[in-house]
């Protein structure tokens, strides 16, 4: 999965199994951790937001 405008179309699942495998030699693999990280980063915001800009997404657990 070498294309980065495939990441938009692909799973949390897939994503996240593609970027545990990079992260065994990330200096190789920077270009595509940071393609996919941003790709999660934009989902984590989508679903739940940020309380201000440049800050990380809001965690919410279940009480």
């Amino acid at each position: 999965m070498a294309n980065p405008h495939t990441y938009e179309q692909s799973s949390d699942e897939v994503l996240m199994s593609r970027y545990f495998e990079l992260s065994d030699h990330p200096e190789e693999n920077a270009d595509e951790l940071a393609a996919i990280d941003a790709v999660i980063q934009a989902r984590l915001f989508a679903a739940y937001g940020a309380s201000e800009p440049g800050s990380s997404p809001r965690v919410r657990y279940a009480a």
